[in-house]
This record gives structure tokens, C-alpha cells and sequence, in this order.
């Protein structure tokens, strides 16, 4: 590589090209035979070599997505060469330019993949870099195609070519409020619990190109060569629930982000974080299954605002436009906010056991649904009412099906909750009402359900708890539990009792506040 006051005239004039039809919403026939047969162009809503894409659907396609976007994608234009390879004679090289996007006035170091045949060159990848890399022509492709998630975006408008997914993933954030639980906290501290929990992984068929350009004989020999089975619905099997990942490294790191400098899978990269809208921005939880989040350890996601709106960016945040309080109450968002933030400080009431704060909980939500008034003083003094045997004993039935389910950690506890359930409380009751807080604050629930539905599921989850406390007496909680019952409330798995576990009996009172109390008395 040598650095060049002024440009060689092949590498200019391909490039200048290349970037004229990129912008030219008539250009995508140009655009198309610039490109080499081997270079990864837009395909639908993914990528594939250029050889297998037909020029004129290629050609329609730019033109419909360039004046569809024409107000937000980027205008990119060429300043000067920065440098050229060594050997301009080589079939493969690589080059760097500064470039510059209009809109923002946003100075750009740009590399280009140049591959030279008979017919001259052509474009291989293009994609941006914060300064000059070292890079071969193999590991820019890499670079150049680990940004295909936002090949896939809508937003601000779906990319041209990668160029426009590189911009995007480096200089576009999503214009929205961000909310998070006042005390959610987390860094990653390397425990790839995220690689090896039981989570079932699918990605989009562009990751098995990023998969095919690691150079592996230099990374991990026995990866080379791999391919992802593909599912039935087309997309690509990462991994299933009962295998860790296969690009978990001897020293537990990521092989993928080593080999690319960051995450290109977008459900790894989002993780653990989980996003939500609402009418006033994203509510941004954080799933229990990770150590780091569950404890509490590490900086407000608000302090790195930046990589927040990055993984938000990559994600498909949960949507609901009829807010409910219970099953056929629905009420306006306003509503809806105001009484989850009243569940929420219940269960962040530290100085209360947590059976207590899931009492109070229940009283509000019955409060509000039959038009009682607030008597938040004697709820915090009163009795859990009693229950009869015979409720107990559905109930205790219902907990021994879900035991039985095919989830390697619930089998392994014992077939039956204790009989003294009732009078039993967490040993870790910040850590559990951290889960049951990212549970309701997730929407996993409430917006798939209601809001009192969502509370008898965080009050199920919390007899879980005890169910392995109980089991593990008097040693704490080990990981594997933790991590299943992060998995089983904000991921959404808990909503499988609504099918395998909830007798036919409790289906038309769990969305109401008593079932909430008889699980607590139970």
C-alpha cells in the first residue's frame, strides 16, 4: 500500500463512477455492470453475487428505493485518493479514498475493493473504515459484508448497496426517546452465557457470506468451511436450543466479532437488551439471562447512548397499538404507562419482602378494575386471603405441569412445588424482582396480553423462584436457574403455560387480580 498525492487514474475513475450511478436514481443499469461478478449486491431485501442477480430487476429495484429515499440516503461524493496498492497489475487489490456525505457535511475514509480482469476493473466492495486499514482484499469483503443486517432495514430508508448500509450502521440513529428502569445496569463481562443458554438462533441467509469470508485457517481451522443449515422458513439455523454456539472460541470469545471487530449477527449484537415502542419513544429492558444485567453490574444504558441506538437500530422492537388493562378493559397509552410505572415501583419497594410487593401489586390492579379506592396503607399491613385446599391443590397442579415441560432445568427439579410454598420468600429478592421488573418493563406480556395478565405471570414466575429455591436449599440459586427463569420471563417463554401448564379452570380468571392473589396464598 502507498499513499498518493493525487489519484491513479483507474482506481479514480472507477470509483468516481461507481459513487455517480450509486446516487443517480436512473443508474442502477450502470450501477449494476460496475460491479464485479463476485461482489455482493442488494437481491430483494438481502444480498447475492452480482453474477446471479438479473441486471434489470437490479436496475428497477435502485430506481424505486433511490426516489423512495431520495430526502435521507447519503450523497456521497469523492475528494481525493488517500492510497493505492503496491502493485496496481494485481487481480485483486485494495484502495482507499476520502469522501465526503453531503447532507451532513460528514468527512469519510472509504475503502474499495477493485478486482481487474480482461474486461477492466470492476468493484468487488466498497464500504467505510475510521482510517486506513491493512486490509487485504479478502478481509475488506468481510468487512464490507458484516454490515448486511442494514441491508434489511427500512430505516431511515432501505440501502442501495452496502456503502449505504456501512453509513447507516455508523452515522444513523434512530430519532427516539429512549426509557429505561432506574436501575438498570450492565457491561459485558465476557461470561457468553448468551452463547451457550438454551435460545433457539435463526439468522438472515446473507450470514453465511460473512461465514464464507473469515479467513478460518488462520482464526479456527475447523470452521472452515462451514454452512448453516437452513431452515424452513429460509432462514439460516445459528444455533438450536440445546447446543452452544459453534463460533464460541478455546478462550470464550466470539470468533465472529474477533474476526470482524464487531458483532455482524444482528441478535447477538442486540442482545441483552430488548426494545419496545410506545407512543413516547423505546423502552429499552434487559434480559435476567445475563449475569451482568440480572446483578445489576455496569453503567446505565443511558450513559452509552450511542451503542444503545446502534443495537436498537439492528433490532425489531415489539409493537402494540391497543393498550389493555386487563383482558376486555382497554384503556388509552397515558393509562397504561401510569399504572406499569405503579407496578413497577412496587416491585422496586426494597424495603418490603417480595411476596408483599406482589400482594400490593394485585391490589392496585383489583383496585382499578372493579373502581375501589387506594388503601395502599392497609395493603401493606393485611393478610394475604386464605384459599381453599382444593384451589391450592389446582394450583400446585398447575405449577407440576410446567415442572414437567421440556426445559432440561425444570425437569431437573423436583416433580411437585413444596407444600409449604405460602410461607416461603426469595433469598435473593433484589435479583428476582430485578428479573420480574425487566419481565413487565419488556412488554413481553402486557402488550401481547394485558397488564394484569402480565403481573399473574410475574407472580408465577416468582413461585418458579421458589420452586428452585426450595430444590437447592441451602446453596444459592445456581446460574443455569437464574438464566431459566430470565428466559422463561423476558423472552417470552412463561407463555407456554397459557397451552401446556394453566388448567382449562384458570384460562378465564388470569387476566384478573384475584388469580394473582391465589397464586400468592398458595
Amino acid at each position: 500500500m502507498r499513499h498518493v498525492d493525487s489519484p491513479p487514474s483507474d482506481a479514480h475513475t472507477l470509483f468516481e463512477a461507481f459513487l455517480a450511478a450509486l446516487g443517480d436514481a436512473d443508474g442502477g443499469a450502470r450501477l449494476y455492470r460496475l460491479h464485479a461478478p463476485e461482489a455482493p449486491v442488494r437481491h430483494g431485501a438481502g444480498l447475492q453475487h452480482c453474477s446471479r442477480v438479473d441486471e434489470t430487476s437490479f436496475a428497477r429495484a435502485h430506481g424505486e428505493i433511490s426516489r423512495r429515499g431520495q430526502d435521507v440516503l447519503p450523497l456521497f461524493s469523492l475528494s481525493r485518493c488517500l492510497a493505492v496498492p503496491e502493485d496496481p497489475g494485481a487481480s485483486r487489490s485494495v484502495a482507499w479514498f476520502e469522501t465526503k456525505e453531503q447532507r451532513q457535511q460528514t468527512p469519510l475514509i472509504t475503502a474499495v475493493g477493485v478486482e481487474t480482469a480482461a474486461c477492466g476493473p470492476r468493484v468487488g466492495w466498497c464500504t467505510l473504515a475510521s482510517r486506513i486499514e491493512p486490509w487485504t482484499y479478502t478481509q475488506g469483503l468481510l468487512h464490507s459484508l458484516s454490515d448486511y443486517t442494514w441491508m434489511r432495514r427500512t430505516e431511515p430508508a432501505p440501502a442501495r448497496a452496502l456503502l449505504d448500509a456501512s453509513y447507516f450502521r455508523r452515522h444513523w440513529r434512530a430519532p427516539v426517546e429512549l426509557s429505561t428502569l432506574p436501575d438498570a445496569r450492565f457491561s459485558c463481562r465476557m461470561s457468553t452465557v448468551c452463547c451457550r443458554n438454551d435460545f433457539d438462533i435463526a439468522l438472515a441467509p446473507e450470514a453465511q457470506l460473512v461465514i464464507d469470508a473469515v479467513p478460518w485457517e488462520g482464526l479456527e481451522p475447523r470452521l472452515a468451511g462451514t454452512r448453516l443449515s437452513v431452515r424452513a422458513d429460509g432462514k439460516l439455523q445459528l444455533k438450536t436450543a440445546g447446543e452452544a454456539c459453534r463460533f464460541l472460541g478455546a478462550r470464550q470469545q466470539c470468533l465472529m466479532h474477533q474476526a470482524v471487530g464487531h458483532q455482524p449477527f444482528d441478535t447477538c449484537a442486540i442482545f441483552p437488551y430488548t426494545f419496545a415502542r410506545t407512543p413516547d419513544g423505546v423502552a429499552v429492558a434487559l434480559s435476567p439471562v445475563c449475569p451482568s444485567a440480572r446483578q445489576g453490574l455496569g453503567l446505565a444504558p443511558l450513559a452509552c447512548e450511542d451503542d444503545l441506538r446502534d443495537r436498537l437500530a439492528q433490532a425489531e422492537p415489539r409493537e402494540c397499538s391497543d393498550y389493555r388493562l386487563a383482558p376486555n378493559r382497554p384503556i388509552v397509552w397515558e393509562d397504561f404507562r401510569q399504572i406499569e410505572t405503579g407496578l413497577l415501583s412496587c416491585l422496586a419497594a426494597h424495603e418490603l419482602p417480595l411476596r408483599r410487593r406482589l400482594f400490593v401489586g394485585t391490589q392496585m390492579l383489583g383496585a382499578l378494575l372493579h373502581n375501589r379506592a387506594f388503601t395502599t396503607a392497609q395493603w401493606l399491613v393485611e393478610p394475604i386471603p386464605a384459599i381453599t385446599q382444593e384451589l391450592r391443590a389446582a394450583i400446585h397442579g398447575m405449577l407440576g405441569k410446567i415442572l414437567r415441560w421440556d426445559r432440561h432445568v425444570l425437569r431437573a427439579l423436583p416433580p411437585a412445588p413444596p407444600s409449604e410454598l405460602a410461607t416461603l420468600e426469595v433469598r435473593d429478592p433484589d435479583v428476582v424482582a430485578r428479573i420480574l421488573q425487566n419481565m413487565l418493563f419488556s412488554k413481553t406480556y402486557s402488550y401481547q396480553y394485558d397488564l394484569t395478565t402480565a403481573f399473574n405471570f410475574a407472580v408465577l414466575l416468582y413461585l418458579l423462584a421458589l420452586v428452585m429455591q426450595a430444590a437447592v436449599v441451602p446453596a444459592p440459586l445456581p446460574d443455569r436457574h437464574w438464566q431459566e427463569l430470565g428466559s422463561l420471563g423476558v423472552h417470552g417463554l412463561l407463555k407456554d403455560v397459557l397451552h401446556e401448564g394453566l388448567p382449562d379452570g384458570f384460562r378465564s380468571v388470569l387476566g384478573t387480580s384475584e388469580f394473582g392473589h391465589w397464586m400468592l396464598a398458595a
